[in-house]
């Protein structure tokens, strides 16, 4: 019986420290000094969401992303160009689309997107 108890608790010990390296790799990845973008999926079921960002100066696509987010559920981007209009444009695979342009990209700003069924909004976050 210790034997199975010392197997467990290193299994356990092992997992936490993947789990440790992960979030430090992407602690050290994300940009703190760019803003970033979340997609919201407000509905009652998954849904393939569509996201092309691009800069309004000279077009450059800085992404273009389809991904499956979750009922409920939300998807992010990062190391977006910061002090500098953007385009953000959303697209569902129902064929709902809207799009916005992001003026205040400060490197402390966020742009929260909701979808809903019949309509996609956007907020901009500012810190006070």
């Amino acid at each position: 019986m210790p034997s199975i108890t010392r197997r467990s608790t290193i299994g356990l010990f092992t997992g936490c420290l993947a789990l440790t390296a992960i979030g430090g790799a992407v602690a050290h990845t994300t940009q703190k000094n760019a803003p970033h973008l979340i997609v919201n999926n407000q509905t009652e079921r998954e849904q393939d969401i569509t996201t092309v960002i691009h800069s309004v100066e000279d077009s450059e696509v800085l992404v273009d992303d389809t991904a499956p987010i979750p009922a409920n559920g939300d998807h992010g981007y990062t190391g977006l160009a910061s002090n500098e209009p953007l385009s953000v444009t959303i697209r569902t695979e129902t064929g709902l689309e809207n799009t916005y342009r992001w003026d205040k990209t400060g490197p402390e700003n966020a742009l929260s997107v909701g979808v809903s069924t019949d309509d996609i909004g956007f907020v901009v976050a500012t810190p006070p």
